[in-house]
């Protein structure tokens, strides 16, 4: 199977070779999976071999990174109204084209390979015609009952202005999409101010949740390591920063702000957090 699921402490990890990870949370009634990732291989078929309950789908920001597997599924996909728009123009054949050449060419950032992110069984017509699915629109405060597994719907705009997260009451995790981290581009025209961003970092660190689960970093993370990234929202230097090569929104030329003088090649240090801004930002 092209993705790969692991069972984690009250819910699946369902990841891809291009280090995209969805997320399935099953209670007694329902299932929730939260974000469908690029959506190049069989999502649906995974998450089935896991269960055959109803099923919630969750789209944390409008990325095609986090949208593009949308299409596979009839049930109803809820997203925050101000992504709405982003969630269908990142659904569309000319960037559905250019994913898949960057799928084609990607790097493997620890060891600075490049290899084939696609399945072997890949058609590119079938996944340039992928409409973005049957979405309906969530706000703060939204709860989804599955059984035993109470889901609620957290507002956390930054990376993008409709960005949500999702708390799971009963075992005080947070899955947050790219709202936070140790390295959020926040240079594109759907990110918010910086200030706003840092907004969103108090508001999770003062939910105080036992882990904080990210949509592209397999390790799980604690309210310790908010007080690094706010550190690095609020003290980024557009001047200072290191020019950043991006697959898109280039044009704003966009830098890494990282802390106490690091560089993209400290990345996978202890203590390294960083924010990707442009000069408006």
């Amino acid at each position: 199977m092209y993705y790969n699921i692991e069972k984690m402490d009250g819910y699946f990890r369902i990841g891809s070779p291009e280090n995209v990870f969805c997320y399935l949370i099953e209670g007694t009634d329902k299932a929730m999976l939260i974000d469908t990732g690029f959506g190049y291989g069989n999502l649906r078929e995974a998450v089935r071999s896991v269960t055959d309950k109803p099923l919630v789908i969750i789209n944390t920001h409008g990325h095609c990174d986090h949208v593009g597997g949308n299409g596979q599924f009839e049930e109803s996909c809820f997203i925050h109204e101000q992504d709405l728009a982003l969630c269908y123009e990142h659904s569309n054949r000319e960037i559905r084209a250019g994913n898949v050449e960057q799928a084609k060419h990607s790097l493997n950032y620890e060891t600075g390979e490049m290899f084939d992110a696609l399945p072997e069984d890949f058609e590119m017509e079938t996944y340039l015609n992928r409409s973005c699915g049957n979405l309906q629109t969530i706000k703060e405060g939204d709860l989804f009952e599955l059984g035993k597994a109470s889901m609620e719907i957290l507002e956390t705009p930054g990376h993008t202005r409709g960005g949500i997260s999702v708390l799971y009451r009963e075992k005080n995790l947070l899955f947050i999409g790219d709202a936070a981290g140790f390295f959020v581009w926040l240079f594109a025209k759907e990110t918010t101010s910086r200030e706003t961003y840092i907004h969103t970092l108090e508001k999770m660190y003062a939910l105080q949740a036992d882990g904080y689960i990210g949509a592209h970093n397999p390790e799980i993370m604690h309210k310790e390591d908010f007080q690094l990234y706010i550190r690095a929202a609020s003290e980024a230097d557009y001047e200072k920063g290191e020019p950043f090569e991006s697959f898109f929104a280039q044009e704003t030329k966009p830098k890494v702000c990282a802390l106490d003088g690091m560089t993209l090649k400290d990345m996978f240090r202890p203590g390294f957090a960083a924010v990707v801004i442009s000069a408006e930002k």
